[in-house]
């Protein structure tokens, strides 16, 4: 496969499985008429003085001291309640943009704070999703800030270097407040530092591998209404990045990208050697040493939290698949491929690719892999195994009827054992290598015969993963909703497919001839 397909695969394995990131929705309502307002004609500034000086004293090297934070706990109270009252539509564009990311950082210490001894933020129910404040007048989640407000409305990618999530593998928070007068320059920064730091974006080997950034966000940084922006992913990267990752790209504009794992345990700074000893900052240390302890996880983003049960197995299962990275779909692809070959049961495998991919790139992972290792088996009996194959098959009614009919019939029969559930389709491959079908009738009648029952599985699959992630937390069930009755009425129809095929089956190994209904696509 070229270089340029594996880049496509891997864009459509993002965009089919989203990787649980939250999309980029634009709030409606009040909030965004304030927004509209704001870059209609705001003019007015808002001070984050008292921000600017706790970022200033409480953070070292991008970490939180949350002791400190803790002790200046009522200034923050008086910055945020300021953040409460604003008037957003009289904001000057830049400055709402600067206001909106210093109360996302800010509330975000907040939610650290009332909730003590967490070793991830993770650890809050609901952080991102149901706890909401106040901003502006409006009562907003960390998500609405994010992804219902700054993405969509400013459609800025260094966006995701200036907002803080608790965690050690987040975009560190600067010991300075954002602001409207130089938010440019701020972001631009920003950006530099982060892509600059070797635990974000490093050459390894031939792949360059990246923050999880890229994987959840990666269309903010290509897509066209966005700025700065580039073609593909590395242009951008090497906009702000080092002069080894600079070089690397040039070279090869199409670097291949793995992404790094990401870290979840809480930005706790240390304390300093005189709170350590003396212990005089109350709840630092404990706050730190918790940050220390968290459990590392590589694979769920910002707005998710990692579920138990079958929904915590589903989720493991989709993040071991597409921690492959770009070649994730190949891979499962060629997998499938030998389980078809080796007569391994394909609907395990076929609603793991729904799972896993989505119903979209599922799908196609799974007809063109499927498909595949059909050809390959009935090529594998007619011309190298054909002997033992036949031994194999030999006394096996069913199958001496079929042939009789394939031989009177041909394609026709082949695509009505295909909808019908009575024949293993892994033993059809080699069995009909034996008959006198032709290879492209059979591998056409296979093509349109075997799509309803792959869009039923793929869709069994996705809408599992999509009830697992709006279990957690990270996808609304008005979305899982619409999944799921597709999944129920694609059941109706395949139900209803499999009935008609089933019975034109019949008649045809009873020597009845066929005669085309609605309903069979043969």
């Amino acid at each position: 496969m070229s270089r340029r397909a594996g880049t496509a695969l891997a864009a459509l394995a993002t965009l089919a499985a989203g990787c649980a990131a939250p999309a980029s929705r634009p709030a409606t309502g009040e909030v965004a008429g304030d927004v509209e307002r704001s870059f209609a004609g705001g003019r007015a500034v808002f001070d984050h003085a008292v921000w600017d000086t706790l970022l200033a004293e409480g953070t070292r090297e991008g970490l939180v001291d949350y002791g400190y934070m803790a002790s200046r706990a009522d200034a923050l109270a008086g910055y945020l309640a300021a953040v409460a009252a604003a008037d957003l539509g009289s904001l000057a564009p830049a400055e709402l943009e600067a206001l909106l990311i210093n109360a996302y950082n800010a509330l975000t210490v907040r939610a650290i704070l009332d909730h003590p001894g967490v070793a991830s933020i993770r650890d809050i129910d609901g952080v991102w999703t149901d706890l909401r404040w106040p901003v502006g007048g409006h009562p907003l989640t960390l998500d609405n800030l994010e992804h219902h407000l700054l993405r969509p409305f400013f459609r800025d990618p260094r966006l995701h270097f200036a907002l803080n999530c608790a965690s050690l593998s987040c975009a560190p928070l600067p010991p300075w407040a954002f602001r409207g007068d130089a938010i440019d320059a701020q972001l631009e920064e920003r950006a530099r530092a982060f892509l600059r730091d070797p635990r974000n974006v490093r050459r390894d080997g031939r792949v360059l591998r990246v923050s999880r950034y890229f994987d959840w966000y990666g269309a903010d940084f290509t897509a066209a209404g966005w700025e700065p922006r580039a073609e593909t992913i590395p242009a951008f990267i090497a906009r702000y990045a080092v002069e080894e990752v600079r070089a690397a790209v040039a070279a090869d504009p199409e670097l291949p990208l793995a992404f790094a794992e990401y870290d979840w345990s809480l930005n706790a700074a240390p304390p300093p050697p005189a709170t350590a000893a003396g212990g005089s900052r109350e709840g630092g240390a404990a706050v730190a040493d918790a940050g220390r302890d968290g459990a590392r996880d590589a694979e769920q983003a910002p707005g998710a939290r990692e579920p138990g049960g079958l929904s915590g197995l589903l989720e493991r299962f989709r993040r071991r698949v597409a921690g492959l990275g770009p070649a994730a779909p190949l891979l499962y692809g060629l997998g499938y491929v030998l389980a078809v070959v080796l007569l391994v049961p394909g609907a395990t495998l076929t609603i793991g690719a729904g799972l896993t991919f989505g119903l979209g790139l599922g799908t196609l992972v799974v007809v063109l892999a499927a498909n595949t290792g059909a050809c390959l088996a009935f090529l594998i009996a007619r011309y190298l195994l054909r002997a033992r194959v036949e031994r194999w098959l030999a006394g096996r009614e069913k199958l001496s009827a079929i042939d009789r009919a394939v031989e009177s019939q041909g394609w026709r029969v082949v695509a009505l054992t295909r909808l019908s559930p009575a024949f293993p389709f892994n033993v059809q491959n080699y069995f009909y290598g034996l008959t006198g079908v032709s290879f492209a009738g059979y591998a056409l009648a296979s093509l349109a015969g075997m799509l309803p029952g792959t869009l039923l599985y793929v869709s069994i699959g996705a809408a599992g993963a999509e009830v697992a992630a709006a279990a957690g937390g990270a996808a609304s069930w008005g979305r899982t909703a619409l999944l799921v009755s597709g999944l129920a009425a694609t059941l109706v129809v395949v139900v209803l497919i499999t009935r008609v095929a089933k019975r034109e089956l019949d008649r045809a190994t009873r020597g009845v001839a066929v005669a085309p209904e609605a309903g069979v696509s043969a």
